[in-house]
């Protein structure tokens, strides 16, 4: 599962049960022995690099080698100590006071040092994709452990970027000695593990940091990792994956193949995790088709679907969604999901009243309405996986009771998004994952103005405004209003709240893990021997 790869999203390809087999030496190693295992085994999406800064995305495992600054509370979604012991902010909103203690030591033997944050973030600027997120840092400097960090102006999503690993740390000194390819793969962030092999689409090994310590309160031992290797592997399919969950030919899934998940969940010896970000499954539809553009078409197709029918295509596990925001992210508001059900929830009647009125009747009883001639025909631009084909099943039929003729058509994600930014569709599947608003209010209804927004201009100011507000409940209260705008747009349908989920062996004790993504295994218990497998 990618972590900032906004279509999310965010998916995840394995690894030949061939190539596992390279893994452990004797018998007491191997991860599937009675003697337990000591190297973990787990399933990931292949990687761009080590140099966080430089790969655009970054995928689920890699976590292991970079922590993030702060990390986030599961329930306020506040920042909390990970790398840092402690962030304090001025009550403008334009000072940060970051601490770094000593006594934490990279993979290499060095200390972290607080001008590794302020090298990094210099760092971040000049070659991450996402330096727009702390772009306002307008200075930094040095006072004993503590960073002081300087803004121009203060941006409410700033600070999420610095509870993510995106934006961790590396060593100064690596950063001054070694070139950009040098880094790409040779870097040593700091973090729980470090990569000590990598075979490109194949695997990699991680070894624990023998220097780590975190702050991070979710977590008790704040010391070594107690798994001391971990193989990564990048290749397969759904059917190896969860084939090798339950043979322990792996120990973790990082994503769980849909169509095996009940088969999972109802595995005693599998313990299967709520494990996604903040996801919306949504719909937008384009103005510039002369049939969406009459807005009592688009209010009658918002107001005909029934989120109810969702449950007769899809599997529970994808709830539908009435809001933009939702309920993972943060400055989730259900007002938000008040105010579409008040205006835009399913109203069959009212939906045929508005087609009736915008002159679209059933001349020739075919069972479609048409209007001068021309049938009410659209076509639904689906991705080509799950959930989206069969929430497009679900509309369609949906669509068929209103008198309106809907084609499915299905391609590859890039895809579908590069037709909106062109303008060639009429409805469209889209998704965006990330737990923080401002990156998806940056893009609802963005990606081609002419065809889906109305007036982009006063959509613009006012996630400005909200995004400059320092008070958090107000600024939620702001995003809650501009959700509110949006919809009145009448070009976007939110339809699911999207979740995803990771697995691991059930004998492995003492994962702690959140909804929202987190993996940790600092508290992983093991025997004398460093088994983690049939541990009593």
């Amino acid at each position: 599962m990618k972590r900032k790869k906004l279509t999310v999203v965010l998916i995840a390809v394995m690894v030949l049960s061939l190539a596992l087999s390279s893994c452990g030496g004797d018998d007491s190693s191997s991860p599937g022995s009675e003697g337990g295992g000591k190297t973990l085994i787990i399933q990931d999406s292949s990687w761009q690099g080590v140099d966080m800064f430089q790969c655009s995305s970054w995928n689920d495992m890699q976590c292991l080698m970079a922590d993030p600054i702060f990390d986030r509370d599961n329930e306020t979604g506040a920042p909390i100590p990970c790398i840092a012991s402690e962030g304090v902010w001025s009550e403008d909103g334009l000072t940060w006071t970051i601490t770094f203690p000593e006594g934490m030591y990279y993979s290499t033997g060095e200390q972290v040092e607080p001008e590794d944050f302020i090298a990094s973030v210099e760092w971040g600027k000049e070659v991450s994709e996402y330096a727009e997120g702390y772009a306002n840092i307008e200075s930094m400097e040095v006072d004993g452990r503590d960073v002081i960090v300087h803004l121009s102006e203060f941006k409410a999503d700033m600070e999420y970027n610095f509870m993510s690993c995106f934006t961790g740390l590396i060593d100064k000194d690596e950063l001054d000695s070694m070139s950009k390819d040098e880094l790409l793969w040779g870097a040593h962030p700091y973090g729980p593990y470090y990569l000590d092999e990598y075979e490109a689409g194949a695997y990699a090994i991680l070894k624990a940091n023998d220097g780590y310590v975190t702050h991070n309160p979710k977590v008790e031992n704040k010391g070594v990792m107690p798994i001391k290797e971990i193989k990564v592997v990048f290749t397969g399919e759904a059917f190896t994956w969860a084939e090798g969950i339950q043979n322990g030919e792996f120990d973790v899934l990082t994503s769980v193949p849909m169509e095996y998940y009940e088969e999972l969940s109802n595995n005693e010896d599998i313990t299967v995790v709520d494990s996604a970000s903040a996801t919306l499954s949504y719909v937008e539809m384009n103005m510039t088709n002369p049939i969406l553009a009459d807005e009592n078409v688009r209010l009658a197709i918002i107001k005909g679907i029934n989120r109810d029918n969702f449950s007769n295509y899809l599997q529970e596990i994808y709830p539908p969604a009435y809001s933009l925001v939702v309920s993972k992210c943060l400055n989730y508001d259900p007002a938000a999901e008040e105010y579409y059900k008040a205006h835009y929830d399913y109203d069959f009647e009212e939906a045929e009243a508005l087609l009736e009125e915008a002159g679209w009747t059933d001349t020739d009883g075919d069972g479609f309405r048409d209007k001068d001639g021309q049938q009410l025909a659209l076509t639904f631009s689906s991705q080509d996986g799950e959930p989206s084909k069969s929430m497009a099943q679900s509309i369609q039929s949906d669509m068929k009771a209103l008198g309106i003729n809907m084609d499915i058509t299905t391609q590859e994600w890039s895809y579908v998004n590069q037709d909106v930014v062109d303008g060639n569709f009429d409805l469209a599947y889209l998704s965006l994952g990330w737990n923080e608003p401002f990156l998806l209010l940056d893009r609802f209804c963005l990606r081609n103005p002419e065809a889906t927004n109305p007036d982009p201009a006063t959509q613009e100011a006012m996630v400005a405004d909200a995004r400059g507000t320092v008070d958090f409940d107000e600024r939620t209260a702001k995003i809650t209003k501009i959700q509110e705008y949006l919809m009145d747009y009448k070009t976007i349908i939110p339809c699911l709240d999207q979740g995803g989920y990771r697995c691991w062996r059930s004998e492995i004790q003492g994962i702690v893990h959140t909804p929202t993504g987190g993996f940790y295994l600092a508290d992983v218990v093991t025997d004398e021997d460093g088994n983690f497998r049939n541990v009593a």
